[in-house]
């Protein structure tokens, strides 16, 4: 259980990491096959194409950004699934931008994978 938690802490500070950099293959690694992901803007990636995944269309929009500081805010685990809420500052942005993540875990062969992702402009 603490492996986990560490794991997950390290994997949410590496999503914001590669976030930043605008690394499209890293973030397609720690997805799920299908990924739910809705942009602090109300609106839910996808392609438009029925059983599609939102997957793709996260990762075509990914592009390298401003830096972002992740900080932990609660990790549940049950069993093969986790629940990681967080705040992600962007600090360069003026005023700082602020966003709560709510992030939904899997465990697949051994590894978590993100299944879903919504986040909301702090205000």
């Amino acid at each position: 259980m603490a492996n986990d938690i560490r794991d997950l802490e390290d994997l949410n500070i590496q999503i914001g990491d590669l976030e930043t950099a605008g690394d499209d293959q890293g973030l397609a690694d720690i997805a799920a096959t299908k990924l739910a992901f809705r942009r602090a803007s109300k609106t839910l990636n996808d392609r438009g194409s029925v059983g599609g995944s939102s997957k793709e269309g996260f990762l075509d929009q990914v592009a390298p950004g401003p830096d972002r500081l992740t900080e932990i805010e609660s990790i549940q685990l049950y069993g093969d699934r986790a629940v990681v809420t967080c705040i992600v500052t962007m600090p360069r942005n003026a005023p700082n931008k602020r966003y709560h993540n709510v992030r939904l875990f899997i465990r697949e062969n051994g590894k978590w994978r993100l299944l879903g992702w919504a986040n909301e402009e702090v205000p």
